[in-house]
C-alpha cells in the first residue's frame, strides 16, 4: 500500500475521530491544522457556564494528544487558503501539500442580519472565549445582584434571555437556571433574583424531535421555573432588551443566542459551492463536487440522508462522518471504490439541569431523570477519557 500525507484542518469532534482511525496506519502520515492548541468539547459547555466543572473538563490539549500517535503533526494556526489544483493548503507561515484532504473547521454561531444588534448584544458558546467571557460576567452579575439586597428586595430585574429552543438552547436554560435556583438555595438569599426566558419561533421547542423528548424537557424546563415563549421571533436587541415581533419588550442582562449555526469563515475563501449559510456542499461520499480528494464533514457542512432530508449537526454525525471519511480513504488505497455514507442515529441525550436528562437510546429506548443524566456523563466519560489518557502519554514524549 503506498504511503500518503493527509492534513485534517479543525480538531473537533470530527477531524479528531478521522486522526484517530487512520493514525495507526504506518503508511499514512497526517498533519492536523488548527487556530486553537485545544480540542473543545462544546457539547458539554452547559457544565462549564452553570460552574459544575472547570475549563479543563471542556479541553484536550492538542499538541500532547498528536504526539500520542506518532506520525502526526500538529499545526496551530489558521488556514487562509486551499489550492485545490496544486493539492495544498496556505496559512500565514507556511504552505503544507496533501495526498487527502479533510475539511472539518466546524461552525460558528449564526446571526441573521434581519435581526438589528443580534450580533452586537449577545453572547455565543460555540468558543471557550465566548463561553468563559458569559460564565465571568454571570457571576459578577450574581455577585452585585446579592450586593444591592441592602436597598431590599425591590431592585431591577436579573434575565437571562436564551434565542433558540433547539437542542443547544434548551441544555444551556435548564442548565442556567438549575444553577440560579441552586445559588440562591445554598446561600439562603432572601431575594430571588434570576429568571431565564427561552424564546422560539417555532410552536414547540427542539422543533422535530421525538415527542418524547419534548415533552420531557418542556415539563423539566416549566419544572424549573423557567418561561417558555413558543410562536415568538425576535426583531431587534438593544444593550438589555429585546423586541419581538408583536411588539412585545423583555428586559435582559444577558442574552445567549443559539438560533442556528453557520459554516467557520474558511468556506468563504474555497471557490466551492456552499449553501447560504456557508456550510459546504459534499456528495453522498462526502467529497466536495469534483474533488475526489478533498472531504467535509461536520458542522462545516449540510449533510443529508438517503432522503435527501436534512441531518441536523451533532457531534455524533461529525464522528460517524469523521469515521466514514477514513473507511473510505483506506479503502481507496487498497484499490476499492467508495461507499456512500449512511448515517444511523444512535439515540440521543439531553441534560437538563441539575442531576436530570432525558434521551432515547438504540432500540428506541426511553429514559428520563436521574438514570439519562448518569448515561449523559457515562457516554461523555467514554468519548473523553481515552482521548485525556492519549494525550498524557503524548505529554511524556
Amino acid at each position: 500500500m503506498q504511503s500518503i500525507h493527509i492534513v485534517i484542518i479543525g480538531g473537533g469532534y470530527g477531524g479528531i475521530r478521522t486522526m484517530e482511525h487512520l493514525a495507526h496506519n504506518s503508511h499514512i502520515a497526517i498533519t492536523l491544522i488548527d487556530k486553537n492548541p485545544y480540542h473543545y468539547m462544546q457539547a458539554e459547555v452547559y457544565d462549564f457556564i452553570a460552574n459544575k466543572v472547570d475549563m479543563s473538563h471542556v479541553m484536550i490539549d492538542l499538541p500532547s494528544l498528536c504526539k500520542s500517535f506518532g506520525l502526526v503533526n500538529f499545526v496551530c494556526e489558521e488556514v487562509i487558503q486551499i489550492d485545490s489544483d496544486r493539492s495544498e493548503v496556505i496559512t500565514p507561515t507556511q504552505t503544507i501539500g496533501y495526498d487527502r484532504l479533510i475539511i472539518a473547521s466546524g461552525s460558528r454561531t449564526y446571526f441573521p442580519d434581519f435581526i438589528k444588534g443580534l450580533r452586537e448584544h449577545t453572547h455565543g458558546v460555540k468558543s471557550i472565549p465566548s463561553a468563559l467571557d458569559f460564565k465571568q460576567q454571570f457571576e459578577r452579575s450574581l455577585l452585585n445582584r446579592i450586593e444591592t439586597q441592602t436597598q431590599g428586595c425591590d431592585v431591577k430585574p436579573f434575565n437571562i434571555v436564551i434565542g433558540g429552543a433547539g437542542l443547544s438552547g434548551v441544555e444551556i436554560a435548564a442548565e442556567m437556571a438549575a444553577y440560579a435556583n441552586k445559588f440562591y438555595h445554598n446561600g439562603n438569599f432572601g431575594c430571588r433574583g434570576v429568571d431565564v426566558y427561552l424564546i422560539d419561533a417555532y410552536e414547540t421547542i427542539l422543533y422535530g424531535m421525538d415527542p418524547f423528548l419534548i415533552q420531557s424537557a418542556y415539563e423539566r424546563l416549566i419544572k424549573l421555573g423557567i418561561h417558555v415563549w413558543h410562536n415568538n421571533r425576535i426583531s431587534e436587541v438593544h444593550a438589555h432588551d429585546i423586541v419581538l415581533d408583536n411588539g412585545k419588550h423583555l428586559d435582559f442582562e444577558f442574552m445567549i443566542f443559539t438560533g442556528g449555526i453557520a459554516a467557520s469563515p474558511l468556506t468563504q475563501h474555497l471557490g466551492f459551492e456552499t449553501n447560504l449559510k456557508g456550510h459546504l456542499i459534499v456528495d453522498e461520499n462526502l467529497n466536495i463536487p469534483n474533488q475526489p480528494n478533498i472531504y467535509a464533514i461536520g458542522d462545516i457542512t449540510s449533510a443529508l440522508d438517503e432522503n435527501g432530508k436534512f441531518i441536523p449537526p451533532t457531534a455524533q454525525l461529525a464522528e460517524r462522518e469523521g469515521e466514514h471519511v477514513a473507511r473510505n480513504i483506506l479503502r481507496t488505497l487498497r484499490g476499492k471504490s467508495k461507499q456512500p455514507f449512511r448515517y444511523k442515529n444512535q439515540g440521543v441525550m439531553i441534560a437538563l439541569g441539575g442531576e436530570y436528562g432525558a434521551g432515547l437510546l438504540p432500540g428506541g429506548i426511553k429514559v428520563k431523570g436521574y438514570l439519562a443524566y448518569l448515561i449523559k456523563k457515562a457516554i461523555f466519560h467514554f468519548y473523553s477519557s481515552p482521548l485525556r489518557h492519549r494525550s498524557s502519554i503524548g505529554k511524556r514524549r
